[in-house]
């Protein structure tokens, strides 16, 4: 897969959300869920997964070939619900 986002972006998703754009690449090698995000304008999905034992949720656009990360936080609760509703953990 290839992806592409903002370095400056990541930096700042980082410090805001003690998760970088280079490393919320890894939801994509763990079990995740995809769903839908709210937008207006483009088409954005949603991919949580958990990682180092936490849940994170990315939210992303398809750009040409590349999956384009667009930010990174931590989940929450309902999106945590959403996972275990779907990967019955």
């Amino acid at each position: 897969m290839k992806f592409a986002y903002d370095k400056n972006k990541s930096a700042t998703n980082k410090a805001k959300h003690d998760i970088s754009l280079e490393e919320a690449k890894e939801l994509w090698q763990v079990p995740s869920v995809e769903v839908e995000a709210r937008t207006i304008d483009e088409p954005r999905f949603m991919v949580i997964g958990k990682l180092n034992g936490k849940f994170y949720s990315c939210i992303y656009t398809l750009r040409g070939n590349a999956i384009r990360l667009i930010s990174a936080r931590r989940s929450r609760k309902t999106e945590e619900e959403i996972y275990h509703e779907i990967i019955k953990t």
